[in-house]
C-alpha cells in the first residue's frame, strides 16, 4: 500500500522538481555563477595569460609577501576551505570515512 502511494506521488514530485529547476536556471545569479565557472573564451585568453604572467612575476619578486593581515587571513581561510573540500571529495570517492577497501586475494 505504501509503494502505491509513492508511485502515485511521483508525477507530482517530478513536475515540482522540473518547475523548481527551470526557475533556478533562469535566475540571473545562477547564470552569472555558471559563466564564472566556464573556461576562458578565446577573447578572454590574453587577459588570462596576463594574469598568469603577473602571478609568476609576483612570486619571482616576492611581492606576494607584502600583504595585509586581513588579506593573509582571507587567503588562509580560502586555502583551508579548498583543503577541506578536497578531503570531502576523497571521502565521497572512497565511500568510506577511513581507508580504502582492499580485497584480499
Amino acid at each position: 500500500m505504501a509503494a502505491a502511494a509513492i508511485v502515485k506521488a511521483l508525477p507530482g514530485a517530478f513536475s515540482k522538481v522540473r518547475s523548481t529547476m527551470t526557475t533556478l536556471v533562469r535566475d540571473p545569479q545562477v547564470q552569472t555563477g555558471l559563466r564564472e565557472l566556464a573556461p576562458p573564451t578565446p577573447s578572454e585568453l590574453p587577459s588570462a595569460i596576463a594574469s598568469i604572467v603577473k602571478t609568476v612575476e609576483s612570486i619571482q619578486t616576492k611581492r606576494f609577501l607584502n600583504v595585509t593581515v586581513g588579506q593573509a587571513a582571507r587567503n588562509a581561510l580560502v586555502s583551508a576551505e579548498v583543503v577541506c573540500w578536497f578531503f570531502v571529495g576523497e571521502i565521497i570517492g572512497r565511500r568510506s570515512l577511513v581507508g580504502y577497501k582492499v580485497s584480499s586475494k
